[in-house]
């Protein structure tokens, strides 16, 4: 067949989401909605009803607000970046101020619902981290779009930006380092202040981390290592200054940054935890930068390249969920499928802690990498395997959780960990504008490239 007739890319999934946008959009308002409005306890007093008024407007802020407020951010986040996804490529200023607006008008529309809900809590500091977090997501969105079309249009080492896997990676590591889900996060303190809550953390004595636990926080951190050294060395397989520069101050400082954190929400220190982080991940950035340059010269093909990362992402996604949690008494109860693991979103209503927010982080980051591995393989022309075997791959790790003493399945995750992927698939098919060459490994570059470039990361 002539080379003509076969498309070397396909825009699909972008174009699906465009055609389908106010579906998509809508569907996303039911999540909130459900997040929000589910078991509300009406209550249509006048009075009450008042009395929640006044509460809503002149709010009394304690430690249950902070987090309401992360979560809040994470939800409308999350529809910022859908908005914009759905909008013509590439995103405008005009998109971002829409899914603003919009994410205002269904915040106060939730939280006007929520004076009638005797067990919700209307308040305006609600409305501006919803709208501040529909903002955040549609910046980022269009962001990592302006700069995915630059960096595909030099080159790349996988079929996309390196930096798109590394950074998913990098975020699902940061949310285990916060909420691990091999061990329970122990608060500390309540204190409606953060500075309050980070001194009596940091007074309090340090929890011991179980071997077992340490082996999944070293994996994780490993495996960004090792992502990070695929980003500092692509597109032609040798370190580039500008981005070891800047990697070895970004993923030190996101380490660093997730203890200090759990400190300032009251939790627990834990002991030798950020040395066993903070040492894997500069073992799998040493490795990597060691085994780059003959990986990419054995491995010729970028979709098998594409094919190994993610292999190595779904390993360590399966290695986080499928590691018992032996802090939870195992019995009966503890493995019993519940009907409430089928509705989307209810398990985040259940748990009202901070730890709901970096769990959500987690399958995000996950299903971020995959994605971004999948959109390799088919920006080069190996269109297969699809979005639904990222669909597939989270159902499966769910599904096996059932057999985990102390887990659960639960669709949020499928959802959650799909959706992500299908959005970073859909965001790089909407950023390919041009001709995407590797570089040939004999290039003439020098071993580190400091000429002027705007390709930090």
């Amino acid at each position: 067949m002539p080379a003509q007739q076969i498309p070397r890319r396909t825009n699909n999934l972008a174009v699906l989401a465009q055609r389908h946008a106010t579906l998509l959009r809508v569907a996303y308002v039911v999540c909130i909605a459900i997040a929000t409005l589910l078991h509300p306890g009406l209550d249509f007093s006048v009075p009450h009803m008042l009395d929640r008024l006044r509460r809503a407007v002149l709010p009394e802020l304690g430690f249950k607000d902070a987090v309401d407020a992360a979560r809040n951010l994470a939800l409308f986040f999350g529809w910022g970046a859908t908005y914009a996804l759905t909008a013509p490529a590439p995103t405008t200023r005009r998109d971002v101020a829409m899914a603003t607006v919009l994410g205002l008008l269904v915040s106060l529309s939730v939280e006007s619902a929520q004076l009638f809900a005797e067990q919700r809590q209307a308040s305006l500091v609600d409305v501006w981290t919803n709208t501040v977090g529909a903002l955040l997501g549609a910046v980022a969105l269009a962001g990592v779009e302006h700069r995915a079309i630059g960096s595909m249009r030099r080159g790349t080492m996988i079929g996309v930006p390196a930096w798109l896997p590394a950074s998913a990676l990098l975020l699902m590591a940061a949310g285990l380092t916060f909420a691990p889900s091999t061990r329970p996060s122990m608060v500390i303190s309540g204190s409606p202040s953060p500075i309050e809550r980070f001194r009596v953390a940091e007074a309090a004595a340090a929890a011991t981390i179980s071997w077992p636990a340490l082996v999944v926080d070293a994996l994780a951190w490993l495996t960004v290592g090792v992502a990070v050294a695929i980003t500092i060395s692509d597109r032609t397989g040798r370190v580039r200054a500008r981005q070891l520069v800047a990697w070895l101050l970004i993923s030190p400082s996101v380490l660093v940054l997730t203890h200090v954190g759990r400190l300032l929400v009251g939790l627990q220190r834990e002991t030798g935890g950020l040395e066993v982080q903070g040492g894997a991940l500069a073992l799998g950035l040493a490795v990597g930068l060691a085994l780059v340059p003959t990986w990419r010269a054995t491995v010729t093909a970028r979709s098998t390249r594409a094919a190994h990362l993610g292999l190595l992402a779904a390993a360590l996604g399966a290695v986080m969920a499928w590691t018992p949690a032996a802090w939870i008494a195992v019995g009966p109860e503890t493995s019993r499928f519940r009907w409430q693991q089928l509705v989307p979103m209810l398990s985040l209503f259940e748990r009202q802690d901070m730890s709901s927010v970096f769990l959500v982080l987690q399958r995000a980051g996950l299903g971020a990498a995959l994605g971004a591995c999948l959109a390799a393989r088919k920006r080069v022309g190996a269109p297969i395997p699809g979005i639904w075997s990222a669909v597939g791959y989270a159902a499966l790790i769910e599904a096996g959780q059932y057999l985990v003493p102390g887990r659960y399945p639960d669709v949020t995750d499928v959802l959650i960990t799909g959706a992500a992927a299908g959005l970073v698939l859909a965001l790089v098919e909407r950023s390919d504008r041009g001709p995407d060459e590797e570089p040939a490994a004999a290039a003439p570059e020098p071993a580190l490239n400091v000429s002027p470039s705007t390709d930090m990361f």
